[in-house]
């Protein structure tokens, strides 16, 4: 498919533009805050090809594209009734049904909203500084003598170290004599950093229903040289304003790159703006709502909220620095340890806040590069489920393409949601290695000068280069190695995978007759009805598996009990049909017979499953009870091997139900045809059933 199609799917599968009220993008998802979870169809939308997952959260369905998602959006938008809604606004009286996000939750939500937009144009400008800075590394623009008598490479980044600053302005000035061209891409590279309060300002105001250009003029209106200028009568950075008898005091900072004020700014933009413009008559909201917003929000940010947004912002990082200071390894480490859980809740981004607001309060951040571990640590995982996945073409697939789009591009989502999330034993083979490289990497003294997604291209934004690389080689090839050494499934995973493989398997025996042979053996004969007539011109003796007319195939219970839906069988992959269509029994006898002739086409060492291919052509898994592969075979006996010839009525296997309800395990047995595609339809009985009743209705093409 591609991304047209992908998308008007996505679209019919959240239930059409009318159900949607809020809809954007980031890097790897869809996120979409409905009118109506009801509407929604998850199933569907999981079995678009190109969906690598769709999670509940905060209010949002997010649908997992990976490095697809800016295509898919695109196409979306194109779609009739979606043209309005691409990075609209969510009105903060309109409520959808569903659970109501917690406030932290909003907080978070509205946060990494108002950074998405950005990120295009933050993460292009950065790989700019990435490419100035490794030619700086290499000695690309000459040395000079620094203020230590040391002969070091010449920094266009941070200018030249020396004791006279006079010295220093008027050696920078050669400096861009010299490398013109590069100070102008200097400037591109820095130009988003610098002026991230002003687009925050925008994209924030707009993500909370306000206007963004109003939203961008607040913050805009703290970084013009008429509000600087204050710095040049302020005393230790305070000037005092003279208000209605009283001294107000006027920090004044450089909101340069700052993120959280505008953030603040907005947050009472929004309520503002919603208040004037029920007071303010309609004809007159274009001049007086931005008007009176500004004049109370600017003074307000300059006084109250634009102080304690940088301050908040330094407590954060100085926390944490100081952390880093006496234990730079327990950072490092917790930092590549705990991205595991906070990428798939979306909790990284205020991170994120304080690695930019780093990077341009300091010049340098000590949080983006042992977050790298964490990435290198899932890539390596990926890449070695890709080699180890021989037999798994879509998983291999799958997890080739992740650690692709993760080395080069640095995004561990698509690795995230196509595999770790679905082997969740891996998370351990991730942990291990990710913690032991994070705090290789800050140990080391590694720091980023630049924002950039961690990957093999982004490598010389971190300094020293070749130590940051040491760490992320512990982390991926830790990983890696893990996976190959211990595997990705579950036990109960690698047996599904297992009966799954050998009961399906291919139908190349054409010498085999359709039907069985003209008599049964005396002591086969334990399901009559599973001995009915193929059509009238057909005996039972000639056709032990029963048919309604030539178009349908009829099977016996193989195990007495009560036939249940296959949805109601507590595990994900039985109750979606992920094996095959079928149903279920809840067993009241201990004894699995075949329900027709064939072959034996698979039977488990732990002896809870067997797979036969019948003479019908239908291949079946039986499987008894869910997650007894943890008995190791205790309380099953096998009474086939694989390759044996079995007819209607022969024991396949006897089990002990004490054994397995003593060990917490559900009795319950799927009764699965693993070839299903090869038929119209496959329909099961419900109700108590014995060998003689009919269980599974098999429509033929």
């Amino acid at each position: 498919m591609n991304n047209s199609q992908i998308g008007e799917s996505i679209l019919e599968g959240l239930g059409g533009p009318e159900n949607i009220s809020h809809f954007t993008h980031c890097a790897t998802r869809l996120r979409v805050t409905p009118q109506s979870n009801a509407a929604i169809d998850k199933t569907k939308i999981e079995k678009i090809p190109g969906v690598l997952s769709i999670i509940e959260q905060s209010g949002q369905t997010q649908v997992v594209l990976g490095d697809k998602v800016e295509g898919v959006y695109n196409e979306m938008l194109k779609l009739p009734g979606m043209s309005n809604l691409g990075g609209g606004t969510v009105d903060a009286n309109t409520e959808h049904e569903g659970n109501k996000p917690g406030i932290l939750t909003r907080v978070f939500d509205v946060l990494s909203d108002s950074f998405r937009p950005l990120l295009w144009a933050l993460l292009g400008t950065s790989m700019i500084l990435t490419l100035i800075v490794f030619l700086q590394q290499f000695g690309f623009f000459g040395q000079y003598t620094d203020l230590t008598g040391q002969v070091v490479n010449i920094d266009i980044v941070n200018g030249p170290r020396l004791s006279d600053p006079e010295a220093a302005a008027a050696m920078l000035n050669e400096w861009r004599a010299a490398f013109p061209f590069w100070f102008i891409l200097l400037a591109a590279s820095l130009s988003v950093l610098q002026f991230m309060p002003i687009m925050i300002g925008a994209t924030a105001a707009k993500r909370l229903g306000a206007n963004m250009w109003v939203g961008a003029a607040i913050p805009a209106a703290l970084m013009t040289g008429t509000f600087q200028g204050f710095q040049d009568i302020a005393v230790d950075g305070v000037v005092q304003v003279p208000f209605f008898g009283l001294e107000i005091p006027l920090y004044v900072f450089n909101y340069t790159g700052q993120i959280f004020p505008p953030l603040f700014a907005a947050a009472l933009l929004a309520p503002l703006e919603r208040f004037l413009k029920k007071v303010i008559p309609t004809m007159l909201h274009m001049v007086f709502v931005p008007m009176i917003s500004v004049m109370i929000l600017v003074p307000l940010t300059a006084f109250v909220v634009g102080p304690i947004g940088i301050r908040f912002a330094l407590g954060i990082s100085d926390v944490i620095g100081n952390v880093n200071e006496v234990a730079p390894w327990l950072v490092g480490g917790l930092i590549a340890g705990l991205y595991l859980f906070m990428v798939p809740l979306g909790l990284h981004w205020p991170l994120n806040a304080v690695m930019i607001n780093n990077l341009q309060t300091m010049g340098t951040d000590f949080i983006q590069s042992p977050m790298g571990a964490y990435n290198f640590a899932v890539f390596g995982l990926v890449t070695g489920v890709a080699i180890r996945a021989k037999n798994n073409k879509e998983l291999r697939q799958t997890a080739t393409g992740a650690a692709a789009s993760g080395l080069l591009g640095g995004i561990s989502e698509p690795s995230l949601y196509g595999v770790v999330l679905r082997y969740k034993r891996v998370f351990p083979l991730i942990l291990v290695p990710a913690i032991i490289g994070g705090a290789t990497i800050s140990a080391l003294g590694v720091k980023s000068y630049a924002f950039a997604f961690t990957s093999l291209l982004s490598i010389p934004a971190m300094q020293p280069s070749a130590l940051y690389a040491i760490g992320l080689a512990i982390a991926f090839f830790g990983a890696m190695a893990g996976v190959l050494i211990f595997g990705y499934e579950s036990k109960t995973q690698r047996a599904e995978s297992d009966a799954a493989r050998t009961a399906a398997v291919s139908t190349t025996d054409t010498t085999e007759s359709a039907v069985a042979p003209a008599a049964a053996p005396a002591a086969s004969v334990a399901a009559p009805a599973a001995a009915a007539t193929v059509g009238a011109a057909t005996s039972a003796a000639a056709a032990p598996w029963a048919s309604d007319s030539e178009t349908e195939i009829v099977l016996s219970a193989p195990l007495e009990g009560r036939a249940i839906p296959l949805s109601e069988v507590p595990d994900p992959i039985f109750a979606a049909a992920k094996l095959g269509k079928g149903a279920a029994i809840e067993p009241t006898g201990n004894t699995v017979v075949a329900p027709a002739a064939g072959k034996v086409t698979a039977t488990m060492s732990s002896g809870h499953a067997v797979g036969l291919k019948l003479d019908s052509g239908v291949e079946l898994l039986i499987h008894v009870g869910i997650d007894t592969v943890n008995l190791a075979g205790k309380g099953f006996d096998v009474k086939v091997e694989k390759g044996q010839q079995v007819a209607a009525g022969d024991v396949l296997l006897t089990f002990d139900p004490a054994i397995i309800t003593e060990a917490g395990y559900p009795l319950v047995t799927p009764v699965l045809v693993t070839n299903t595609v090869k038929f119209e339809d496959v329909t099961g009985e419900v109700g108590p059933v014995a060998l003689s009743d009919t269980l599974l209705k098999i429509t033929t093409k």
